[in-house]
């Protein structure tokens, strides 16, 4: 009785030093012991009495997506102010991922947009109000009042809508969640991602074996755990690639995205681009006929033979009125493309705009070049406003807020389908 007692109390010292081994008392992780206790979410024994209906998976809230967002939206996102009946105040901060006004926070980056917009209107982002099934449950989201949980360009075959669709709930040291963002591995009852062995944490397990028809999602945002200490690196020796999401967002603060992101969005909206396979040989629900394009191109390389437009346009050299040339020469964050793996020009803490070196004719066109995950202030989460002009007047601001000096470019379908060679931007207003 005794050694099982000593080889008990062994294992418990290694697992918290497992977990809690760094400079800060905390390895970084999402959800893992790390600052937060299950009981911040779950009840011991069940949160039903006399006076509370009790909730599935003993949790705090009735709705997955109320209680994420009971942590992870503006205000709720410390401790202290945490929408929840039993947070534990351990110092914690979590990412905003929704606002209440659509102003971004200072100091914070949020690359996948803000959910506020969704809330406004159902056209502007992802409504993830289900999560018992086809009846919204969600007192925190809006559902749309359009499409209900059935997604444009497919459908949704696995129940419910919640932020878990996408995201693991407790750590992404596991078969199914990959090690960007902690999302799955599978999604909508297809694996999007292939055989990542190679790379940080992820893992073969399970049944989401290498499929020829999705490139792996192979960012590592978040380090690897070698031994019992807490590397902020990819096992391969490479930089973590996540943008800090308590900085600004900026060309030296990004997220740099690799892999089969176009993949992951086709699980659920496959008719948007070819299908789940995303083929492009002639036939129903293809991407190309006869040669020409009948769906935007995604996963498609910049230096697609016989494009017209790819990389040479994204990076070309324009001169506006002023003589200068308002087009980032490099890889350009505003509109980020899916990395080769064999290359790390492209980093998240390094300035890439203005190298030339840093754009790539293997990265590739996806779905988050022009829209962003979450949601944005633009009708169906693009990245900027396809309803406005080409050009923006001398004095006005483009949608990051920065100034036009007159003839600069608000981007957009521009950045890649320039017109008029190289003064596609000379204008007078």
């Amino acid at each position: 009785m005794k050694k099982i007692f000593a080889v008990f109390l062994f294992t418990l010292a290694a697992a918290s030093s497992f977990y809690f081994n760094s400079a800060e008392g905390a390895t970084g992780l999402y959800h893992s012991y790390d600052n937060l206790s299950c009981g911040d979410c779950h009840s011991l024994h069940g949160n039903g009495n006399s006076s509370v209906e009790a909730n599935g998976r003993l949790l705090h809230k009735k709705d997955i997506t109320d209680l994420c967002l009971s942590c992870h939206t503006k205000g709720n996102e410390t401790p202290s102010t945490a929408d929840l009946p039993s947070v534990t105040d351990s110092g914690w901060t979590a990412p905003v991922v929704m606002t209440l006004d659509g102003i971004r926070p200072q100091g914070a980056a949020m690359p996948s947009g803000d959910f506020y917009w969704a809330n406004m209107d159902p056209q502007k982002g992802h409504n993830p109000a289900y999560s018992k099934g086809e009846t919204a449950t969600s007192l925190s989201l809006k559902a749309d009042s359009i499409l209900g949980s059935t997604p444009p360009g497919g459908s949704i075959f696995q129940g419910g809508w919640s932020c878990i669709s996408c995201h693991g709930i407790h750590d992404r040291f596991g078969s199914d969640v990959s090690a960007w963002r902690q999302l799955n591995r599978k999604i909508n009852g297809i694996c999007v991602t292939g055989d990542v062995s190679g790379y940080g944490v992820e893992t073969t397990n399970g049944d989401c074996a290498q499929d020829q028809n999705f490139e792996p999602i192979k960012s590592n945002s978040r380090g690897d755990i070698q031994g019992t200490n807490y590397m902020v690196a990819r096992k391969d020796g490479n930089p973590v690639e996540g943008a800090d999401l308590f900085a600004g967002e900026s060309d030296t603060n990004k997220n740099v995205y690799r892999g089969g992101f176009s993949s992951f969005c086709s699980a659920c909206h496959g008719g948007f681009h070819g299908g789940n396979g995303e083929t492009r040989t002639a036939g129903n629900n293809n991407t190309r006929d006869g040669g020409s394009w009948i769906r935007h191109p995604a996963n498609i390389k910049m230096n697609e033979s016989g494009s017209g437009y790819g990389i040479l346009t994204y990076t070309a050299v324009v001169t506006n009125k002023q003589g200068t040339n308002p087009n980032p020469a490099g890889y350009d964050w505003k509109y980020p493309l899916a990395q080769s793996d064999n290359t790390f020009t492209v980093q998240s803490s390094v300035a890439s705009a203005d190298n030339f070196s840093t754009a790539s004719g293997e990265s590739r066109i996806m779905c988050l070049t022009c829209h962003k995950a979450h949601a944005t202030r633009y009708d169906n989460m693009t990245r900027w406003d396809t309803k406005t002009h080409s050009f923006i007047a001398n004095g006005q601001t483009d949608f990051e807020g920065r100034v036009s000096n007159g003839d600069n470019p608000a981007y957009g379908c521009g950045k890649c389908h320039q017109k008029g060679g190289a003064r596609a931007y000379v204008k007078a207003f």
